[in-house]
């Protein structure tokens, strides 16, 4: 999902015509395999949240931007799903590097252009908006995990797990506030 959202709003469709890819050809593509990459993405993000809901440490855990964050990718997902579906499986097709690339490329830009916006169907718009709800509460929930990479655990030293089993150890274990000889 995020490798096609990085191909249809960051590269103008200009480049991708020089490599010989017609607009025809791109949009196939990116309607096929983005709504598998969606319908994957919306059943991955339901077995998260099953899983933070029925294990029980993990529910202890959660917070409420965890929920908030949920919901909002959740929503995000659907928004993206159904504008896709509705505007070029149901529909006849819509050309989203025309308005929603470029206005999305203005931003980084530091000079939106709304004017882009204006004609863009509904269920886009919503999708964008709530894109943009969720960066801005990213940096507050555990999402900011999936910029790090646990370079780390290649290096760490082993994690040795000992028993508390008194029959497998060569002293009892002793009890927290025990005096020790």
């Amino acid at each position: 999902v995020a490798l096609g959202h990085v191909g249809g709003l960051l590269i103008p469709d200009r480049w991708t015509e020089a490599v010989g890819v017609t607009e025809h050809m791109y949009h196939v593509v990116a309607v096929v395999l983005g709504t598998i990459a969606g319908f994957c993405t919306l059943a991955g993000i339901a077995i998260l949240i099953y899983r933070r809901r029925t294990v029980g440490p993990v529910f202890a855990a959660t917070t409420r931007n965890d929920k908030l964050m949920y919901a909002v990718l959740a929503l995000t997902i659907l928004l993206g799903l159904a504008a896709t579906v509705a505007a070029n499986i149901v529909g006849g097709g819509y050309n989203y590097r025309e308005t929603v690339s470029p206005w999305f490329r203005s931003i980084f830009y530091l000079r939106p252009d709304p004017d882009l916006m204006t004609g863009v169907p509904v269920l886009f718009q919503l999708h964008a908006l709530s894109a943009l709800l969720l960066f801005c509460i990213w940096p507050f929930t555990r999402l900011v995990h999936m910029l790090t990479a646990p370079v780390g655990y290649l290096t760490r030293p082993y994690i040795v797990y000992r028993s508390r089993d008194e029959q497998l150890g060569m002293h009892p274990p002793r009890r927290g506030w025990e005096r020790v000889p």
